[in-house]
């Protein structure tokens, strides 16, 4: 299904179908020490009912973030924490997370992305080793709602 909105890229025609499998094979990056804060917090275990706010590239939820006070009409801030996280990429992993953005698995002609790949790849085999970490940022706020 093809999504298009004059605010992104222009108003090129983008479809998260075309880039889904590789999506779902090179997106699911989180390191364990991630999920270890999250339980280590008591949270998302059995019984619980939670809201996964910021979701995908951590671009929106960091701008927004500077103004947050929407959610203390309904919620009080329990917890907050920032924190650094260093994700392990290959070179193969790190093309395939890149391919699977809006902007080319999801919106260039098979073509193009076998041009942007070829070209994406030898960058790679230049610039970086064959594994590497890229540093992330992580941020948990736990709230509770009012009473």
């Amino acid at each position: 299904m093809n999504i298009t909105d004059k605010n992104i890229d222009g108003g090129k025609a983008f479809d998260w179908g075309r880039t889904s499998a590789d999506y779902a094979k090179y997106r699911d990056i989180y390191p364990q020490k991630l999920y270890d804060k999250i339980i280590d917090r008591g949270l998302c275990v059995s019984g619980q009912r939670i809201l996964d706010v910021g979701t995908g590239t951590g671009v929106l939820p960091r701008s927004l973030y500077r103004i947050p006070d929407c959610y203390l009409e309904k919620f009080d801030l329990t917890y907050h924490e920032e924190y650094p996280l260093e994700v392990h990429f290959t070179r193969e992993s790190w093309n395939g997370r890149v391919k699977a953005c809006r902007g080319i698995g999801a919106s260039l002609t098979e073509q193009e992305i076998s041009a942007w790949e070829q070209e994406h790849i030898k960058l790679l085999d230049e610039i970086v080793p064959a594994e590497f970490n890229v540093l992330h940022y992580g941020s948990m706020a736990e709230l509770k709602p009012k009473k």
